[in-house]
């Protein structure tokens, strides 16, 4: 069983819904797009859906959500984290993930770009 200040994630519509189901048969908590039936919500939306329910948003769709993160920083609002990634093979999306998870806080990702690439 994870920590309790383990992150809670939530994989955008551009990440397959396995990656959610692999990562919560490890014990973590985790939500997608497509379960959540927010296809037609905008990146806005997703990300003040991620941020209700406490949780850091992993992407591939940089342009936005950097976008995003630097309109909340200048507003003064919080997010739990917005985490980037280029597209990988399930494989290392899960290897990623899990170290990613198994590394950092929930604390530690508030407020934070951080890049996919950096869990190898």
């Amino acid at each position: 069983m994870p920590p309790s200040d383990t992150p809670k994630l939530h994989l955008n519509e551009h990440l397959s819904p396995r990656l959610a189901e692999q990562l919560r048969n490890h014990g973590f908590d985790v939500t997608c797009t497509q379960e959540q039936e927010l296809l037609s919500e905008d990146d806005g939306e997703q990300l003040a859906r991620a941020v209700a329910e406490r949780r850091a948003i992993v992407t591939i769709n940089f342009g936005d959500f950097v976008a995003l993160h630097e309109q909340y920083m200048a507003e003064g609002r919080e997010h739990w984290g917005i985490i980037l990634s280029t597209e990988q093979t399930f494989s290392a999306l899960i290897h990623r993930l899990l170290r990613l998870l198994n590394s950092v806080t929930a604390e530690e990702l508030k407020n934070q770009l951080r890049w996919l690439n950096e869990f190898k």
